[in-house]
C-alpha cells in the first residue's frame, strides 16, 4: 500500500495509522545468505587464512602451500556441493563450518609450535597434544551429524597437511572426529557435549597408546601422552559448551538447547495464555504431547513440535472469548456477528499470533509453525452458515418477486487462511495434531475404534486438500504419524471402568462419610461386598481416583 492510500484510510476513519509488523526476514539478510559473490568472497578468505597458517612461520615456501591449500579448498568445496547441497546455499552455515574448521586449524598450530619448543620435543608425539575434535563438535551440536562428517574430513586434511604432515595427526584427526560426531549427534543436555569431548580423549588415548607402542615409545611418554589426550578432550568439551551460545546468535542458529530453553512454561506469553485463554492454553498442551510423539516416531524434531505447539495459537489472546474452547458455558460472541465476520476474527489469529512471535523475539520456526499450522484451509462452519444465509436469501426474495440478482454474493477467499501450507516436516505434524486434538473434543464416546477412525478421516482429508503437498512427509511417515496420535490419543481420552449400581452406591456412600465412616455405612459395604461387589480397599481406591 502507498503512503497516498495509507492517509486516505486515515482520513476516512478506514485505517489507525499503523502498520502490522512484518514477520519476513529483512531483504538484506537474505540476499547475503543466497548471494554467490559473498560465497565467492567467503570461499577466497577461508583460503588466505590456511595459507597464513601453513606459511607461519615460513616453514614452507608461500607460493607452495598457497597452490595446496587452494587446491584443497577445492577439493573440499566439491563434495560440498553435490552432498550438502542445503549447506552450500546457505551461506551463514558455509561461514560457520569454515570459521569452525579455521579455529580448529590455528589452535592446533598454536600448540604444535609451542610443543616444538619445549625440551625434548623430538622424542614426543607431538601431534597427540593438539585438540583435534573442536570443530566437529562445535558443527554437529549446531548443524548435525552430515555437516559434522564433513568437517571431520575438512580439518583432518587442513590439519595433517598445514600443522604437521603425519600419518598419526590425520588418523587421530578423524578417528576422534567421528567419535565426536557419534556423541553428539543429538544432545539434550550441555554435558552430553562434555560426555563427547571425555569420549575423544579415550580415543585420543588409545590412539596414542597404539602409535606410541609401534614407534617404541619410553613408557613414560605414553603415560604423559595418554593424559594430555584425555585432558584435551575434556577441554574441548568444556569450551564447545561455553562458546555454543555466542555461535547460535551469531549465526542465527536453532538447536535442541534454543528448543529446550523455550519449552518453559513460565514464558510470559505461556503465563498470559494460561490466564487470559485457559482453554487455549491447555489445548496447546496436548497438542504437543501429539506432536512431540509424532515428531519420535517420524524422526523428526521433536523438541522443536513441542515449541512449535506451545505458541502455535498465542494469536488467540487477542480475542480469547470468540473461541470455543474459552467460552465457558455463556453466550456465544458468534450467535450476533454475520458469518463473515466471525471468520474474520477466526482467521485473524494467525497474523495476531506471528506479530505476537515477533514481538517477543521469538525464533523463525516457531512464527513459521504460527502461520502454517493451518495452510490455506477453509473455516468450513462459518462457510456453511454464509452459504445458508445466502440460500435463504434467495428463498425471501423469490417469495417477494424480486430478482435473484440483488442477492449480494461472497468470495470463499474470505473464509480461507491467509497460509502457507506447512513447508517443514515439523509445520505438517503440528497441523496434523492441532486437527486432530480439536475434533477429539466431540467424541461422546471415544472408543478405540473411534479414535482410530476420526485421525485415518482428518489425515486422508487434509492429504486430499493438498495442504501436506509442500512438506517432506512421506505417505509412509503419514501412516506413522496416525499409529502415534490415534495411540496418544487412546491414553488421553482412556474412559474409566463402570461400576455396576451397587458398588457405586458404596462408592458414593465412602466418600460422602470418608471422615468418620458410621456403621451403617459399612453394612452397607459389606452387603455390596457379600453380594459380588468391590471390598473396602477397592472401594477406597475408586474413591481416591475419583478425586
Amino acid at each position: 500500500m502507498s503512503v497516498f492510500e495509507r492517509w486516505r484510510l486515515i482520513r476516512k476513519g478506514l485505517s489507525c495509522g499503523r502498520s502490522r509488523r512484518a514477520s519476513s526476514s529483512p531483504k538484506w539478510r537474505e540476499r547475503l545468505e543466497k548471494d554467490r559473490r559473498v560465497r565467492g568472497f567467503i570461499f577466497v578468505l577461508f583460503t588466505a587464512l590456511c595459507v597464513v597458517c601453513g606459511s607461519w612461520p615460513h616453514a614452507h615456501p608461500t607460493y607452495a602451500v598457497a597452490l595446496l591449500t587452494t587446491v584443497l579448498a577445492a577439493g573440499i568445496f566439491i563434495p560440498m556441493r553435490i552432498g550438502l547441497p542445503d549447506l552450500f546455499g546457505s551461506n551463514s552455515r558455509l561461514a560457520l563450518v569454515l570459521t569452525a574448521v579455521l579455529i580448529n586449524l590455528y589452535v592446533g598450530k598454536a600448540v604444535y609450535l609451542w610443543s616444538m619448543r619445549q625440551p625434548g620435543a623430538e622424542f614426543h608425539a607431538l601431534y597427540f597434544y593438539v585438540p583435534t575434535a573442536f570443530a566437529p563438535l562445535l558443527t554437529t551440536s549446531l548443524l548435525g551429524a552430515f555437516p559434522g562428517l564433513f568437517t571431520v574430513f575438512a580439518s583432518s586434511l587442513f590439519s595433517a597437511v598445514l600443522i604437521n604432515q603425519s600419518i598419526p595427526l590425520l588418523v587421530n584427526n578423524l578417528v576422534s572426529g567421528f567419535v565426536g560426531v557419534y556423541m553428539t549427534q543429538r544432545v539434550h543436555r550441555r554435558r552430553d557435549i562434555i560426555q563427547a569431548g571425555m569420549a575423544v580423549g579415550l580415543v585420543s588415548l588409545v590412539c596414542a597408546m597404539a602409535f606410541g607402542y609401534v614407534g617404541e615409545t619410553e613408557s613414560d611418554v605414553l603415560i604423559e601422552q595418554g593424559a594430555w589426550s584425555v585432558v584435551l578432550g575434556f577441554l574441548t568439551g568444556v569450551f564447545v559448551n561455553a562458546i555454543l551460545p555466542f555461535m547460535e546468535e551469531l549465526f542465527c542458529v536453532n538447536t535442541d538447547f534454543t528448543w529446550l530453553e523455550l519449552s518453559d512454561l513460565n514464558h510470559p506469553l505461556l503465563r498470559r495464555l494460561a490466564t487470559e485463554a485457559p482453554g487455549t492454553y491447555h489445548h496447546s498442551l496436548m497438542v504437543a504431547n501429539l506432536a512431540e510423539a509424532a515428531a519420535q516416531k517420524v524422526g523428526a524434531n521433536p523438541a522443536l513440535c513441542r515449541v512449535m505447539a506451545y505458541f502455535h495459537d498465542i494469536g488467540k489472546l487477542v480475542n480469547p472469548q470468540y473461541f470455543v474452547e474459552n467460552i465457558d458455558g455463556g453466550e456465544n460472541p458468534h450467535d450476533r456477528l454475520s458469518p463473515s465476520l466471525s471468520a474474520l476474527v477466526i482467521l485473524s489469529h494467525v497474523k495476531d499470533g506471528a506479530e505476537l512471535a515477533q514481538r517477543y523475539h521469538l525464533k523463525r520456526p516457531i512464527v513459521d509453525g504460527i502461520e502454517q499450522h493451518h495452510g490455506d484451509s477453509l473455516v468450513y462452519y462459518f462457510y456453511q452458515r454464509a452459504l445458508r444465509t445466502i440460500e435463504d436469501c434467495k428463498a425471501g426474495v423469490r417469495i417477494l418477486g424480486a430478482s435473484e440478482k440483488a442477492v449480494p454474493g461472497f468470495d470463499e477467499s474470505q473464509f480461507r487462511y491467509p497460509g502457507p501450507k506447512p513447508q517443514s516436516r515439523e509445520a505438517g505434524i503440528l497441523m496434523l495434531s492441532d486437527v486432530v486434538e480439536s475434533a477429539s473434543r466431540c467424541l461422546e464416546r471415544p472408543t478405540a475404534q473411534r479414535i482410530e477412525q476420526m485421525v485415518r478421516e482428518l489425515v486422508e482429508k487434509k492429504l486430499a486438500g493438498h495442504q501436506l503437498d509442500e512438506c517432506d512427509l512421506t505417505l509412509k511417515e503419514l501412516h506413522s504419524i496416525e499409529e502415534s496420535l490415534s495411540f496418544t490419543l487412546k491414553t488421553m481420552l482412556h474412559s474409566r471402568l463402570r461400576y455396576p449400581q451397587k458398588e457405586r452406591d458404596g462408592i458414593e456412600a465412602l466418600r460422602l462419610q470418608s471422615a468418620a465412616p458410621s456403621a451403617p455405612v459399612l453394612s452397607d459395604l459389606a452387603t455390596a461386598v457379600a453380594d459380588g461387589g468391590p471390598t473396602d480397599q477397592d472401594a477406597r481406591e475408586a474413591v481416591a481416583s475419583d478425586h
